[in-house]
């Protein structure tokens, strides 16, 4: 279950579905032993199928045992297709993965290889950041600085996504960086989440992404998440597979969910909405107002909000927030 005191690990690809890996040592050449997870004997597209698949079934986020295997899939995949074209997906995915699984040196590793054997690849510009991340998250801020520097400043990564989450990083005090992501408009003070508890959950009254009027009172007597989320965010998109499944076997039971998205613009939302197909109500808080509302420091950070319009959990993730919602979703049918 991530918190908002948890390190937010960006970015997973928000073009395509979730692809995860692990650690590897780059092989320039396949190696016929490697046939203990099966991948070598089927064609890289294969493979890469079946890592995808893997991932996409990946039905608990925080499943330590359900990362070794993608860890152990992927890590057979680099080092037999090296020149794969996808090998750079695999091998940033794989670096995040590690960081999930709290072996962030290790990621630190994943993260220098790509960057140094593919540096023209795709991946390299959300790497810079994530590696610099990962620095952060050991305290070596000198070593993370120039990677959100190059973001910032080289002509072929300014003005985008990792670019902006770099200058914001930036303007922090280096030494109270600590690994997160927190939305820049919203207040570093104020009460934490878990303030809103047992409180009445504050009202918006905004525009969704087709134009519809969004609100939380037009949603009274339903169950809703309230779920601040980016396509720029590693684990809000690695959580995204457990809040499509609670909000398909709970929607028809007076249950709803409103994203409130903290992305800057309107193109890579959409682009990823439509591509998982997500049924629910987006918003794009791209100056921060309801996220400020909120006091949201850091993303995933989801509200659980019951039929009177009372907040009554926080941060839920993984088997937690399916729990959650059936138990508020039984209480409130019982209303």
């Amino acid at each position: 279950m991530l918190t908002e005191n948890e390190t937010i690990r960006v970015t997973w690809r928000y073009l395509l579905v979730i692809a995860l890996g692990g650690l590897v040592v780059l092989s320039a050449c396949v190696n016929s032993t490697l046939n203990t997870t099966g991948l070598t004997a089927m064609p890289d597209s294969e493979a890469y199928k079946e890592i995808k698949t893997i991932a996409g079934n990946l039905e608990n986020s925080g499943d330590p045992g359900a990362y070794e295997v993608l860890v152990e899939k992927s890590r057979t995949f680099i080092q037999a297709y090296p020149k794969d074209k996808r090998v750079d997906e695999v091998y940033y995915l794989l670096g995040v993965s590690l960081i999930q699984l709290g072996r962030t040196e290790k990621a630190i590793e994943v993260f220098d290889e790509l960057i140094r054997y593919y540096p023209a690849a795709d991946y390299v510009e959300p790497s810079l950041l994530t590696l610099g991340l990962a620095y952060d998250k050991i305290g070596e801020h000198d070593k993370a600085d120039p990677l959100y520097e190059k973001l910032v400043n080289h002509t072929k990564y300014r003005g985008g996504r990792y670019s902006q989450t770099a200058e914001q990083l930036l303007a922090q005090d280096r030494d109270t960086r600590t690994g997160e992501v927190a939305n820049a408009s919203a207040s570093n003070q104020g009460p934490s989440a878990s303030h809103f508890i047992n409180k009445p959950a504050l009202d918006f009254q905004v525009t969704g992404l087709k134009g519809e009027p969004l609100s939380l009172s037009q949603y009274r007597g339903q169950v809703v998440l309230l779920d601040f989320w980016a396509t720029w965010c590693g684990p809000c998109i690695v959580e995204m597979p457990n809040v499509k499944q609670t909000y398909a076997k709970y929607k028809n039971q007076k249950f709803e969910i409103i994203g409130i998205s903290l992305d800057r613009s309107m193109e890579p939302l959409e682009t990823y909405i439509a591509s998982e197909g997500l049924a629910w109500r987006q918003y794009l808080d791209s100056n921060g107002g309801i996220a400020n509302m909120y006091n949201v420091r850091a993303i995933p950070s989801t509200f659980l909000i019951d039929g009177a319009g009372i907040i009554r959990q926080v941060n839920l993730r993984g088997s937690a927030l399916e729990t959650a919602v059936a138990e508020l979703v039984r209480e409130n049918m019982e209303n």
